[in-house]
Parts: structure tokens; sequence; C-alpha cells
């Protein structure tokens, strides 16, 4: 017999130890040439998705390891894995080259609750689309810029070095890309923003990837084409082309 519910976390090595017992809970020597063999199933379609051999740590000596054996989960064994819950047993190879089953209880049950968590790190929120920029006119200048309004930083799930990461799709485009933030928490359409990067782009195809850190409450995305030379407005897409989309994480 053996505690039969274990908990393995997803994605790290895993040392579990299994203790051997008989019906009246006392622990049993085991020999260190003895192969138990730890199997673990989908609980609904009893499908093998992992079997590791344990290691046998009963030297026949010392008392606190009579009895023990060592599963060890590298990180890779579990990392293709769903976090769920899983059936697993452990058997035991006989002298004659058969498997005879273990039990995890005096009902002679043979297997056990395995739970796969993944509860050490962090989980990354998925990326925001962003895709809309609307044009707005600014008389400062005297030229359209485009902006994609507020979008959302979580900064309740940040640090002081929250890190952020923008993915600037574009095809053939001229102009400059500002990305701005805010630490109000009621920013209006197009309220007060700081600019924290900007890169100047002549007919770049392609995706450009920015990260930045910080804690804010609101990001947005603005690009103000170039102006074809000659012409007094950047409102000429056949010329400065297309920002199409920013893929945000923050």
């Amino acid at each position: 017999m053996y505690q039969h519910d274990l908990k393995i976390q997803k994605g790290l090595k895993n040392q579990i130890r299994i203790q051997f017992k008989n019906s009246d809970q006392k622990r049993i020597p085991i020999s260190s040439t003895a192969t138990f063999v730890f199997n673990m199933f989908d609980s609904a379609t009893q499908e093998l998705v992992l079997q590791k051999n344990l290691s046998v740590l009963d030297d026949n000596v010392t008392t606190s390891t009579r009895g023990l054996g060592l599963l060890e989960l590298s990180e890779s064994d579990t990392l293709d894995l769903d976090r769920s819950s899983y059936t697993f047993s452990i058997t035991y190879l006989d002298s004659d080259g058969t498997y005879l089953p273990t039990y995890t209880n005096t009902y002679y049950g043979i297997s056990g609750t395995a739970q796969l968590l993944d509860d050490v790190y962090p989980k990354l929120k998925p990326s925001q689309e962003v895709v809309s920029f609307p044009p707005s006119f600014n008389a400062d200048i005297d030229l359209y810029e485009h902006k994609s309004g507020n979008v959302y930083a979580y900064p309740e799930l940040n640090s002081n070095t929250a890190l952020h990461t923008a993915a600037i799709y574009m095809n053939s485009f001229r102009g400059t890309v500002y990305v701005q933030a805010t630490l109000s928490n009621t920013p209006a359409s197009f309220g007060k923003y700081t600019t924290i990067w900007e890169q100047a782009y002549d007919d770049f195809t392609g995706v450009d990837y920015v990260n930045f850190t910080g804690v804010f409450t609101y990001v947005r995305f603005m690009f103000v084409p170039a102006t074809r030379p000659g012409d007094s407005t950047n409102d000429d897409p056949t010329y400065w082309g297309s920002l199409d989309k920013v893929l945000y994480r923050s």
C-alpha cells in the first residue's frame, strides 16, 4: 500500500516519495533491485500519458527509508500535458517477467488520483488585438493622426517593472508610430497621454516588436502617416501604406 493521492506541478522537476506498507500499515522492506513502474492515464480515455520507473531508496539498513521508492519527473515529462486530474497505478516487475499490481488501500484498490497543477508561474494574459485607428486632424501640426483609443493595461497584475510587449503589423508603411500611456483611471476617448516610445518607418513591410516597462492604467497606439513630397496633407494611403494591427500584451 502507498499514498494514493498525488499533486504534481506541471513543467517542473517533481520528486515524489512513495511509501510501501503492509496491510497493518507497517513499512515493509523492498529490494534495491526491485522494479516498480509508475503509470499515469487520462481519466476519461484511459490513454497512457506517462510511464516512469521508481528508484528504490530502501537500503535495508536505514529505518527512515524502509519501503521507500522515489518517483522523479523531469520538466519535460509534464510540459505537454493538460492541467487536469489523472489516474495512476504502480506495478511491480516479478521475477518471471510479468507485472503484479500494488495496492493503494486494504480494499485492494490499485489506482490513485494524480492532480497535475500549474500553480508556480503566473499565467500570461492573451494578447489584445487592436485593429481600429480612427483618424483625427491635429491643427497644431496640420496633419492627420490615427489613434487606437484606450487599451486597458491591467495595472493590478503588474509589478513596478511591469513588462509590456507589442507587435506592430505594417504594409509598405511610411510614417511615425507612437506608444502612449496614461495613469488616468477614466481617460476620455482621446484623453491626455504621454509618449513613451516612437519610431519612424520608411516603406516598411512586416512586424516590428516593441518592449516597454511601467505600471500604466491604459495605453494607446498612434501613428502619423508621412506626407508625399510636394503635398501638404498626409491623407494619402496609396503613399504611406497601412498599419494593419497591433497585438498588445501587458
